[in-house]
Parts: C-alpha cells; sequence; structure tokens
C-alpha cells in the first residue's frame, strides 16, 4: 500500500495500458481492424493498434456494426417487392353487390400463318464476348484507380501510370471504409470517394481492396459489402468499365506463419470476387500472376516486407494492366 500512495501516476499507467490493450484486442477484427496490415506482435504491443486509432479520431465507442446494417440494406432491396401478382390484384367487390362484368367486344382472329414467323424463329441476342487485350499508356487517361497502401504504391513508383490515371487510395483503407473516409484532396479540403465520382466522370475504374479486411467477418459479409460498393459506384459512373483487381498475394514467409495473412484466406475472398464480374461491365483481373513465384505466393525476391511491393517491382504490376485491358467498340 505504502507503494500505492507514493506511485499513484505509475499505477495509473499500468491500469490504462491493460484497460488499452484489453479494448485493442477486443476490437482488433472491426474498429482496429484497418492497422492490422502493418502490425507486427513481435515486433510492439497490442496496444498499439488503439493508439493508432486514437490519432485518427477511431475508437471503440465508435463502432457500428456495420455487417448488420449492410445485410439489412441488401435485404431491404426486395422488401417492398412481393412479385408482379401483388401488383395486378382484382378490383375491390362493393359490399352487398354483384360485380359487373362487362365484355369486351370479340374481334375477327387474324390470320398470321402467312407472315410463317415463328417465336422459334426470332434470334436472341448474344452478349458480346470480350477479350483482354495489350493497351497503350494513353488508355489510362480516364482511368481511376481505388486502392489501400499497394495501391498508394503503385501511384508513387510508377510514373508513367501516374502520370496518365487518377488515384483514389490511401493506407489502410478497406472495402468497409472507402466510402466513408474522406481523404482526397481539393482545393476546398477533403472530400469522399462517393463525392468525388459524383464530380467527374471515368472510363475505367480498377479497384483493389481485400488485404485489410483479411479475418474480419465472414466471406459472404466481405463479398456482399464489396458488391455494395460496386453498385454505389456504378450509380455514379454508369458508363465506366469496373475492373476488380484480385487481392495480391503475400510472400510464403509470410502466409505460413500468419494465421490471418495468409495465400489460403486470400485465394478462397479472390475466388468469391470473381464471382462478382458479369464479363460486360465489370471484370475480375487476376494481376497475381505478374508477381507470383509459381506456388501460389508473392515472389520474396520483390517484397520488402513480405506484404508490399519494392519501388522497383510495381513496374510489374504496370506491365500485366497494359497487357490485360479491355477495349470496347
Amino acid at each position: 500500500m505504502k507503494f500505492l500512495k507514493t506511485c499513484p501516476m505509475l499505477l495509473g499507467v499500468v491500469v490504462c495500458t491493460i484497460f488499452i490493450t484489453v479494448m485493442a484486442i477486443l476490437f482488433s477484427d472491426t474498429v482496429y481492424a484497418d492497422y492490422r496490415e502493418s502490425y507486427d506482435p513481435a515486433t510492439a504491443p497490442y496496444f498499439v493498434l488503439a493508439l493508432k486509432g486514437a490519432t485518427e479520431g477511431v475508437f471503440p465507442w465508435n463502432y457500428e456494426p456495420e455487417m448488420y446494417e449492410l445485410s439489412s440494406e441488401i435485404a431491404g432491396a426486395s422488401d417492398n417487392w412481393n412479385g408482379i401478382d401483388s401488383e395486378i390484384s382484382a378490383p375491390a367487390e362493393a359490399d352487398g353487390e354483384e360485380p359487373v362484368l362487362i365484355e369486351e367486344p370479340q374481334e375477327d382472329p387474324v390470320d398470321i400463318s402467312a407472315n410463317d414467323i415463328s417465336a422459334n424463329d426470332v434470334p436472341e441476342e448474344e452478349e458480346k464476348v470480350y477479350e483482354l487485350t495489350e493497351v497503350e499508356p494513353e488508355y489510362f487517361d480516364d482511368a481511376l484507380f481505388i486502392g489501400d497502401s499497394r495501391t498508394v504504391g503503385l501511384s508513387e513508383y510508377c510514373q508513367e501510370l501516374d502520370e496518365h490515371a487518377t488515384f483514389y487510395a490511401k493506407v489502410s483503407l478497406s472495402i468497409f471504409t472507402v466510402l466513408k473516409k474522406q481523404f482526397i484532396k481539393t482545393p476546398e479540403g477533403e472530400i469522399g470517394v462517393e463525392e468525388a465520382l459524383s464530380r467527374e466522370q471515368f472510363g475505367k475504374i480498377y479497384i483493389m481492396l481485400g488485404l485489410n479486411e483479411i479475418g474480419t467477418g465472414t466471406d459472404e459479409y466481405f463479398t456482399e459489402a464489396y458488391q455494395a460498393v460496386i453498385d454505389r459506384i456504378r450509380e455514379l459512373q454508369p458508363d465506366a468499365i469496373i475492373y476488380i483487381q484480385c487481392i495480391m498475394h503475400v510472400t510464403e514467409r509470410k502466409s505460413s506463419v500468419d494465421k490471418n495473412f495468409n495465400n489460403v484466406n486470400i485465394d478462397r475472398r479472390n475466388e468469391a470476387l470473381s464471382q462478382l464480374a458479369d464479363n460486360q461491365t465489370i471484370f475480375y483481373i487476376d494481376m497475381n500472376e505478374a508477381v507470383d513465384d509459381g506456388n501460389g505466393n508473392m515472389e520474396g525476391s520483390l517484397s520488402f516486407d513480405d506484404v508490399h511491393l519494392k519501388a522497383s517491382s510495381y513496374q510489374l504490376w504496370y506491365d500485366y494492366l497494359l497487357k490485360h485491358a479491355i477495349v470496347k467498340d
């Protein structure tokens, strides 16, 4: 007790540290999920997640159960729809009165046999098949890239692409926050993606998000959130080609020891993302082909931290994009 009386500040520091650590652990998959990509428990205590969040104004009491909100939004799309039969209902009958039937005049049947036309003779309109092709750098003049720290690296270390394309990218950005955070700099201040997309139209929009979300929620939850973002982008950019870029792999060294950020989880979510493409206006492209080692892992020599590419390695990503593009007539 004497020690506690003489060192009350130390006791306060210990209690606060324990409390912050507990909060960081409890909310590591929700509030602080965006900060886990660059966090290594071997080099820093767990409460660092909470401290990083605090610097950006993110606290446990800010948590919103996005999974339930998102599910209700998606389900709500059909709440007011009961089928076409519910819209064409019989008129109500007056109490005690027999309904009056009005006979419509009969028309003489029209003989169309001479036209020799049947429903089977009408050709169905076939969907056009688009193939990925090689393009010039000018293809990206009206292109937008949305993504997290990896896309930030693409803009910083691939000068030719940066000279042509626009980037809405931010470290730790996720599919759950991409439409919420205001990080796009304008002369009037920072704005969000939705407002930015309402100001300017693009011909192509490339999205790479998903690594920060590994370990957060179910695959279905993640995919529903991704679909909702695509739907909103489509509303704001009705004429744009949307490219879903795969989640880039991590190295074998990272994948083999991390229970969340491993390539098994990444591949499973990539498979789910590929199903969102309709191959007409939304296309899935697997840029892992450009950086993999042949065994489903990022080539170790291309990365400086087993997660992000080295500056010189971003050219491989850009070269892949140049050779895998959709050109519409």
